[in-house]
């Protein structure tokens, strides 16, 4: 019997040197060829922004996106079922355009990550559609307010990482549809238990000061992650070790001054975590996340849930994770520890520190238990009827 065939869309080149979110893209891929299917990981980049290695516009083949998209497949033994398509499909990177047409017409699904590729003969094809929402109450916010079209009507199944969306306790909007539930996912063989062995001084994480623009509904903004940072702008202070951020800022902005006059310690992302083994170098030589949330994902109590710090508890490294509603989705307070003010983030890292070995083991058994990519896809794959 042959296998079930799936294809995958995400983004390596349109985000080149961010191992972060890499690696979260290629663990769907590696989850599903575990699972026993049959994948092609298919990506579509514009001309338009493609730049060489001094930041200069150059044409697709000459640019940092297609050899990003190279390197990263070729590391993970996907050459030969990987697709990179631009010039309107006319041109690619690995399975030509004629040959994804043809697994398109004999797949039994396509898993758009974040959205879908802009080829409809090839969404025509495919027996499923299933949109995975990674940006959860900004994507239902911009097509429920704000008429974004995000080709949601060509999904047959919607999931969100907005664990709440959809409930009483979230006042997001749905649009009339119906958001299935998801969680992260993480490589359980990708990511090794490094526990309490390495890397127990500095608290860190990995973030962008801006990102969407603020939304407003009924009312109210929703904003970005500087927001947040800015009310625990004095955690160095109060933490009695080392904090630091992989941060994605303009050297100039004045929050950055800001950050580091209140003691946080800041390093380039591009040069600690630009590809999946530096970003997990990073993780495991660490203590434990401090995980700030976007506000958006806060003050909309969405039950979001961040990739990244999945894989820091799939590291074995205990997370002090912001509360964005998360009480009826993971048991909290051992090797996950919630706060929502400065002082419950303090008091937290006295816990932490009190049964540091305890949280280690704690963390990697909820990587276990909740994200592993196998699981995790496995619910996906059964709540969308592929078989």
């Amino acid at each position: 019997m042959p296998k079930c065939r799936i294809i995958v869309t995400g983004a390596l080149a349109n985000l080149p040197r961010n191992g972060g979110n890499a690696i979260v893209t290629l663990q769907f891929v590696l989850g599903l060829h575990r699972l026993g299917f049959d994948v092609l990981f298919l990506e579509h980049v514009p001309a338009e922004g493609c730049l060489d290695t001094h930041g200069a516009p150059c044409a697709v083949e000459d640019s940092v996106q297609r050899s990003y998209f190279v390197d990263m497949i070729t590391a993970f033994s996907l050459a030969g079922q990987s697709s990179l398509l631009y010039d309107g499909g006319r041109k690619s990177w690995g399975v030509p355009m004629r040959e994804v047409s043809s697994f398109a017409r004999d797949a039994d699904a396509l898993i758009g990550l974040g959205g879908f590729p802009p080829f409809r003969e090839i969404l025509a094809s495919v027996k499923r559609r299933v949109y995975v929402d990674m940006d959860p109450v900004y994507t239902q916010l911009w097509t429920a307010v704000y008429d974004v079209d995000l080709g949601l009507a060509h999904a047959d199944v919607l999931f969100t990482f907005g664990l709440n969306i959809g409930a009483s306790a979230c006042p997001i909007p749905t649009g009339g549809r119906r958001w299935h539930k998801l969680t992260p996912v993480v490589d359980l063989e990708f990511w090794q238990n490094a526990g309490d062995t390495i890397g127990t001084e500095k608290l860190t994480t990995v973030a962008s000061w801006y990102g969407f623009a603020p939304l407003e509904y009924q009312g109210e903004w929703y904003g970005q992650k500087a927001e947040e940072f800015r009310r625990f702008i004095d955690l160095p202070a109060r933490a009695e070790r080392p904090v630091e951020v992989a941060l994605s800022i303009h050297p100039q902005d004045p929050d950055r001054r800001l950050l580091e006059e209140h003691g946080w310690h800041i390093v380039d992302p591009q040069t600690h975590t630009s590809d999946p083994w530096s970003y997990r170098s990073y993780i495991a030589n660490s203590r434990a996340e401090v995980g700030i949330a976007k506000n958006a994902y806060v003050k909309a109590n969405s039950g979001w849930f961040s990739d990244r710090s999945a894989a820091y508890l799939a590291s074995g490294k205990p997370v002090l994770v912001q509360d964005t509603g998360l009480a009826s989705h993971f048991p909290l307070g051992n090797g996950l520890i919630p706060f929502r003010t400065l002082d419950e983030l303090v008091e937290g890292l006295r816990e932490l520190d009190a049964r540091y070995p305890e949280h280690c083991r704690a963390a990697r058994a909820l990587a276990e238990k909740y994200f592993s990519a196998e699981k995790v896809l496995g619910r996906l794959l059964a709540e969308a009827n592929i078989k």
